[in-house]
């Protein structure tokens, strides 16, 4: 009788306890909705999302592009990334490339940016395809943070390896690319790369290179130096002509070379 009455007692112990339980578990998960629903409210308002896919299908001629980043922040995506390259209108990469940070800039839709270089401008995409060591394929830069000058954007650059088009991490256009204000432009005309950087407002200085055997050549510099506090501006050429370089300077009135600038 002892032991019917035992486990009769326990029994209504159980019950009451999944009751509560129960009556709980109905309170808690309004609270628990409750609490994803601001969180997400919070993090949509302040434009903060976690990682991100990308799919670019225009910023190659014969390569799409998927990418999965790990934060995007209002117009910025930044961090650790996984970039595939796609055959055009394919789901099958044919190179995989990781990134320990990648850097994008999104348009107007919240789609990164592409092959858009603007010096001291503020529109420097994230996936740069163009032929850097003009030997006709397809190149890729693709922008590792604010590490340039002035905390301008720095790139890594990959060079297209033949016969497979295999993309290779080049170390000097890299450091060219890093080191300057921005990304190095390309004179397609003279088949050079050309880099700008600057020291306070005063003095400036192009560098053009030839690219050799993959790797950059200086044959150019041009300086404007006009710190010198007076009313003239200081202008020196030097260029490499047949493996010698020769030296020019000239000097012109602050107020007329700047107003034709």
């Amino acid at each position: 009788m002892r032991k019917h009455i035992v486990v009769i007692v326990s029994a209504v112990y159980i019950w009451r306890s999944l009751t509560n339980l129960n009556a709980c578990m109905r309170i808690l998960i309004p609270i628990k909705s409750c609490l994803l629903t601001i969180l997400f409210t919070v993090f949509t308002a302040s434009g903060i999302c976690a990682q991100q896919t990308f799919l670019l299908k225009n910023a190659s001629k014969i390569f799409d592009v998927k990418i999965r980043i790990a934060e995007c922040e209002n117009d910025i995506c930044e961090g650790k990334a996984t970039v595939y390259i796609l055959e055009k209108d394919s789901s099958s990469p044919v190179q995989t490339l990781l990134m320990p940070n990648l850097y994008l800039e999104l348009n107007e839709d919240r789609k990164p940016t592409a092959n858009l270089i603007e010096l001291y401008g503020m529109n420097n995409s994230g996936v740069i395809f163009d032929d850097f060591n003009f030997d006709g394929a397809e190149d890729l830069a693709l922008r590792n943070g604010n590490e340039g000058a002035y905390g301008g954007p720095s790139y890594d650059v990959f060079l297209a390896a033949k016969p497979n088009n295999k993309f290779i991490k080049n170390a000097a256009l890299t450091k060219l690319a890093s080191e300057n204000l921005g990304m190095f432009e390309l004179d397609k005309k003279r088949k050079t790369v050309e880099t700008s950087n600057k020291s306070g407002c005063c003095w400036h200085q192009t560098n053009r290179y030839k690219v050799v055997g993959n790797r950059p050549v200086k044959v150019y510099v041009f300086t404007e130096d006009a710190a010198n506090g007076g009313e003239q501006v200081k202008l020196t050429t030097e260029t490499l002509v047949r493996g010698k370089w020769k030296k020019t300077v000239k000097h012109a009135l602050k107020k007329d070379y700047y107003k034709e600038q």
